[in-house]
C-alpha cells in the first residue's frame, strides 16, 4: 500500500487549529505553531487511511514528525511503519511510503487557514507573538507570521489578504 496526500480536509485542519488554541488558553500556553498543527492533521489523515484495512500507525517521536512536516513543505515521499495485532500475541508490521503532492495553492490555502484561526484569538496572540515583539506595527506582524507559516505567505500576502484583522490588533493595543 502506498499513499498519496494531496490536501488536508480543511474543516479538519480548523478544527486541530482550534483544539490547540484552546488549549494554549487554558494552560496559559504558547504551543500552538504550524508546524505541530500540520504535522497532527497529518497523521490524523493517515490514521484514518490505514485503519479502514485495521493497520494503525506507529508513534511518531519528535524527530519522526519533524521529518514528515519537512516531507509535506518538500513534497516529497516518506516511508512510515504500520502495525495490526493478528491475535492475541501476535503482531504484523508493515512499511508504507508516503508521497506528499500538494500544489502550491493547497499549501497557501492551509497557511491561510491557519493564519486566519490565529488572528481570531487576540488573547493567544498577545500573550504568544505580541508580548515579544518591540514594536507592534503592520510590516512587523506580517513578517512574524510569514515566519510562522514558513514563507508560505509572503509578508505582502499576509497584509493584502490580513490587513484589517491586523490593524484591529494593532488599534486595540
Amino acid at each position: 500500500m502506498n499513499i498519496i496526500l494531496r490536501e488536508l480536509d480543511k474543516e479538519k485542519f480548523k478544527k486541530i487549529v482550534v483544539e490547540w488554541l484552546n488549549g494554549d488558553n487554558i494552560i496559559q500556553g504558547c504551543y500552538t505553531n504550524f508546524k505541530d498543527v500540520v504535522t497532527d492533521t497529518i497523521i490524523q489523515t493517515i490514521s484514518e487511511i490505514v485503519e479502514k484495512d485495521d493497520w494503525n500507525l506507529q508513534y511518531f517521536t519528535k524527530e519522526e514528525s519533524e521529518k514528515l512536516f519537512n516531507t509535506f513543505m518538500q513534497n516529497s515521499e516518506i516511508e512510515i511503519r504500520l502495525i495490526k495485532q493478528i491475535d492475541e500475541i501476535n503482531y504484523a508490521f508493515d512499511d508504507v511510503v508516503v508521497e506528499f503532492d500538494f500544489s502550491e495553492i493547497e499549501k497557501k490555502e492551509i497557511a491561510e487557514i491557519y493564519l486566519d484561526k490565529i488572528l481570531n484569538d487576540y488573547q493567544y496572540l498577545d500573550r504568544c507573538f505580541l508580548d515579544s515583539l518591540e514594536e507592534i506595527d503592520i510590516d512587523l506582524i506580517a513578517e512574524f507570521l510569514s515566519d510562522e507559516i514558513y514563507g508560505l505567505l509572503s509578508p505582502d500576502d499576509i497584509k493584502a489578504k490580513f490587513r484589517e484583522k491586523i490593524e484591529k490588533i494593532i488599534s486595540n493595543e
